[in-house]
């Protein structure tokens, strides 16, 4: 009897793996549930369920600070969301380096059980955010503005620093991870898989290598305070990324460039001696005449919530007779999220070149030609023996579950975003910063990595529960049958860590109008791809040459209208 326990523990493996996950369906983690209570404007209620589930002092106590800090922004309380950034960006620079121990740790347990350390393009977003808040002090205060607008500058000048230094960077924009001082066994393990993900032709041009947007509200706060030669600067480096590759890779209409030459030359025009370049700009902007010297009102539109990471779990499988691993996705939750998961094997892992089906159809294995693109062959080759060696082939009898990250679709709801002054319409917003898409393109520029050190630390799980097992003693029907349980307890702990800054919106739009000074009533009107125009409106008072205003729009809110500068 335990012979047929035996002989059909592969199917029972799976069943238990479908059912396990079954019971185990993913949920809405605290900081997704967090921001959308904050679209319904219940601030407090999202700011204690951050608290509750993300310590001040955990391992996620980054997202702690990231998240009440933007709940704070978005509730107008911006001297206190200044404080929370600034301890989130005191524990990014902290785990800059994140410890060997913590590397290897990770390896072997599960990434989820080390600091959460960000991602590279959080510390940007975070002087971008306190320079905002500063910004939106300054609006609001009728003395003293020149201090706040300095501290923002202060902000600004730290962020151009961090992207100075990233720029002199080589090829340090992956997520390479230091991973000496692992034991000897984790160390073959990785050696072993390590030349089975090398970045293909996808991946190419994805890397986050300089933040045009930012160097562009830089800018536009430098002009605001009349230091002409930093805003003269920074309008030339947004200038050189956001042609150089920055609008490519982010989708960002030609529209933008052409405010950037707009604004290069109007701050030109007016600090005086660059007259060649005055006249370059003016032949590639077709204007004969001087710049508006109008007031101007800058209109950032922090649009939707940023989509989600989730779980996505393969099965691991060796396959003695064609000396390879197999790897197969394990689709689960609503169609979508199948069809999402689906395409997002097909993106970086699955077999779809014909040599890979040449390779399926030679072995025999009808089925993966058939799946095609739902089975990831990793022939091991010449690393064969050196697999079977180390215990590899023996601990994989059973199959186990590999967790990685996916990022859900984005979602394209919004047709465009217009604004109007007083009863007539004045202009649309472009799209001048996606964050869907940065989200979106730092999955995938980290995926084959993630995959490797699942790999890795799935097998060495697999194989310590071996060498377990062996030195028990237990007889062969017996060892079968604990090696079934081992792996289906390593299947129930593989875990992928889905630990992001939530709350960060989807896309940012963007206007520059001429005005004139005084108070002005400003609507914006969002519509979506459903038909449903989101009207939003509030007072705005001018005062200054360069003003800089920012919002935050829901795509399901309660209200339309608001006297802060969250919409909600």
């Amino acid at each position: 009897m335990l012979n047929n326990i035996v002989n059909k523990s592969h199917f029972a493996f799976l069943t238990i793996v479908y059912a396990f996950l079954l019971s185990g369906c993913q949920s809405t983690p605290a900081n997704k549930s967090a921001i959308l209570l904050a679209q319904q404007g219940q601030f407090e209620t999202a700011k204690q369920t951050i608290r509750s589930d993300y310590s001040a002092t955990g391992k996620s106590k980054l997202l702690h600070y990231l998240e009440l800090g933007m709940l704070n922004h978005l509730q107008g309380n911006y001297q206190l969301s200044n404080q929370l950034l600034d301890q989130a960006q005191q524990i990014i620079e902290e785990q800059y380096t994140i410890s060997i121990s913590e590397s290897a740790l990770a390896l072997v347990s599960g990434p989820t059980y080390t600091t959460y350390a960000g991602k590279v393009y959080h510390r940007p977003l975070i002087n971008f955010y306190k320079a905002l808040n500063y910004n939106a002090l300054a609006n609001q205060s009728n003395s003293g503005s020149e201090a706040l607008l300095d501290s923002a500058l202060v902000e600004m000048r730290q962020l151009d620093t961090y992207l100075s230094g990233m720029k002199d960077k080589t090829g340090g924009y992956g997520s390479q991870q230091e991973l000496s001082g692992l034991d000897s066994i984790t160390q073959q393990i990785y050696n072993l898989t390590r030349p089975l993900f090398a970045p293909n032709d996808l991946l190419e041009d994805i890397e986050y290598k300089d933040d045009a947007f930012a160097h562009y509200v830089s800018g536009i706060l430098f002009e605001r305070s009349g230091e002409l030669d930093s805003a003269r600067l920074q309008y030339q480096r947004a200038l050189q990324a956001f042609e150089n590759g920055f609008a490519q890779q982010y989708n960002i209409d030609d529209t933008i460039i052409t405010q950037v030459k707009t604004d290069l030359l109007r701050v030109m025009q007016t600090a005086g001696g660059y007259t060649n370049e005055v006249a370059k700009l003016k032949k590639a902007l077709n204007i004969d005449n001087a710049t508006s010297t109008q007031p101007m009102l800058n209109i950032l539109q922090n649009i939707g919530i940023g989509p989600q990471k989730k779980q996505f779990n393969l099965l691991l499988n060796i396959d003695e007779e064609a000396k390879a691993l197999v790897m197969t996705p394990i689709l689960w939750g609503t169609r979508q999220e199948q069809q999402a998961q689906m395409r997002w094997f097909q993106m970086l892992y699955a077999d779809t070149s014909i040599f890979d089906l040449i390779q399926n159809y030679a072995t025999g294995d009808i089925g993966d030609v058939a799946m095609g693109a739902l089975t990831k062959r990793i022939p091991l080759g010449p690393l064969w023996e050196d697999a079977v060696d180390v215990g590899l082939v023996s601990a994989l009898e059973y199959g186990s579950r590999i967790s990685v990250t996916y990022l859900e679709p984005i979602q394209q709801q919004i047709n465009h975003s217009e604004v109007w002054v007083g009863n007539q319409k004045v202009a649309n917003l472009d799209k001048i910063y996606s964050v869907s898409l940065l989200t979106l393109q730092d999955a995938l520029n980290n995926a084959n990595s993630e995959i490797q050190i699942a790999l890795a630390r799935e097998i060495v799980k697999a194989m310590t529960a071996q060498k377990a097992i062996s030195a028990t003693g237990l007889d062969t029907s017996f060892s079968g049958f604990a090696k079934l349980a081992t792996s289906v307890v390593n299947a129930v702990t593989a875990s992928a860590d889905l630990r992001q800054w939530q709350s960060l919106p989807a896309q940012i739009n963007y206007v520059q109008l001429p005005i004139t000074k005084g108070e002005h009533v400003i609507t914006l009107k969002t519509h979506l791809s459903s038909g449903q125009v989101i009207e939003q409106t509030e007072t705005i008072r001018i005062v200054d040459d360069i003003t800089l205003w920012h919002t935050r729009t829901f795509l399901n809110q309660t209200r339309t209208q608001t006297t802060d500068s969250t919409f909600l």
